[in-house]
C-alpha cells in the first residue's frame, strides 16, 4: 500500500459541470458544497461552478490548499494501514464527501476484499454519487445524515446492516470535524459514537488548527469560509485532544499531518506549513453504558 500519488495541482481544473447519472431532483447546483469543493481541490470532476469559484478564492489566500488536502489523503493511507494491520475490517467515515482518489473502501479492499465501509454525509449529491461509485458493492454504501446526529447515523439502515458494533470499528472524520461548531458539542457527539464502539476500535481525526506560524493564514481562510457557511472552527492541539477522551492516542500524538509516521524522513519536511493535525486513537476498554 502506498500513500503517494501525483499532486492534484498537476491536473487540469474541470470547468464543465459534473455529470451525475442519478442526480436527485432536489440538488441545487447553484449552492456551494464543501464535499464538492474538496473534490475540486483534489482534481476531481464532480463539482459545480459555485464550488470551483469558492475553491479559487481559497487558493488565492492559501496557494498550498491542494497540497494540504492531498497530505490529508496521504495521512489516511498511513492510518488505515495501522488499523488494517491490527485486524480492523469495518469502517464508518463521517463527513466523507465524495469518496474518490483512493479513499477508505479502496484502501481497505486492497488488504481484505470483504472489508465493510459506510460513508456518511449530509450533502445529497455527495451521497448519491458515492452510491453510484459503490453500485453493486454489497459491503459498502453511503448514508444521508448529518454526522453530528449520532443517533440518526447509528440507526441508519445501511449502518445497521454493514457495521457490527460488537467488533472493532475504524471511525474516521477527515478534514470534517472543524466544521462542527462549539455550540453543537463536538466532544459530546464523539462521545455518543464512542459509547457504541467495541474495545479495539479506533478514532482517526484530521483537523484544521490555528497553532503555529500559520495561525493568521488559517484565520483568513476561516473568514473566507464564513462567507458561505456558519462557524468553521479550526482548533488548538489541546482542543483536538479533548475529542479523544476514552481513546489512547497512538504515537507520535497529535501532530501536523506530514509528521505523523512518515514513510520517509524527508516526507515530514515542511510539516509546520500543513495546518492540519492528524491523530489516531485506540479504544482500550469497554465504553458502553
Amino acid at each position: 500500500m502506498t500513500d503517494r500519488t501525483d499532486a492534484p495541482a498537476d491536473r487540469p481544473e474541470q470547468d464543465a459541470d459534473a455529470v451525475f447519472d442519478d442526480l436527485p431532483s432536489n440538488i441545487d447546483t447553484d449552492v456551494f458544497s464543501v464535499a464538492r469543493l474538496y473534490d475540486f481541490l483534489l482534481g476531481g470532476k464532480h463539482n459545480f461552478a459555485p464550488d470551483r469559484d469558492f475553491g479559487r478564492r481559497l487558493l488565492a489566500i492559501e496557494p498550498n490548499g491542494r497540497m494540504i488536502l492531498q497530505e490529508n489523503r496521504h495521512w489516511l493511507a498511513r492510518a488505515m494501514k495501522v488499523m488494517l494491520d491490527d485486524g480492523v475490517r469495518q469502517f464508518l467515515d463521517l463527513g466523507s464527501g465524495i469518496p474518490t482518489q483512493s479513499y477508505v473502501h479502496e484502501l481497505a479492499r486492497a488488504v481484505d476484499p470483504e472489508a465493510r465501509v459506510v460513508y456518511i454525509d449530509r450533502d445529497p449529491a455527495a451521497v448519491s454519487h458515492s452510491n453510484y461509485i459503490l453500485k453493486g458493492d454489497r459491503l459498502a454504501g453511503a448514508a444521508p445524515a448529518d454526522m453530528i446526529d449520532a443517533d440518526r447515523v447509528l440507526g441508519d439502515p445501511t449502518v445497521k446492516t454493514l457495521i457490527d458494533f460488537d467488533q472493532p470499528v475504524g471511525l474516521t472524520a477527515l478534514a470534517a470535524w472543524h466544521f462542527v461548531a462549539d455550540a453543537d458539542d463536538p466532544k459530546g457527539v464523539l462521545a455518543d459514537y464512542r459509547r457504541e464502539l467495541a474495545p479495539g476500535s479506533y478514532l482517526g481525526l484530521t483537523h484544521a488548527t490555528v497553532d503555529g506560524a500559520t495561525g493568521d493564514l488559517v484565520r483568513s481562510v476561516q473568514s473566507e469560509y464564513q462567507s458561505v457557511m456558519q462557524n468553521p472552527t479550526p482548533r488548538t492541539r489541546e482542543e483536538v485532544a479533548e475529542f479523544f477522551e476514552g481513546f489512547e492516542i497512538l504515537p507520535p500524538g497529535i501532530v501536523n499531518l506530514p509528521a505523523w509516521r512518515p514513510n520517509r524522513p524527508e516526507d515530514a519536511e515542511g510539516a509546520e506549513n500543513v495546518w492540519f493535525y492528524g491523530a489516531l486513537g485506540k479504544l482500550q476498554t469497554p465504553a458502553r453504558s
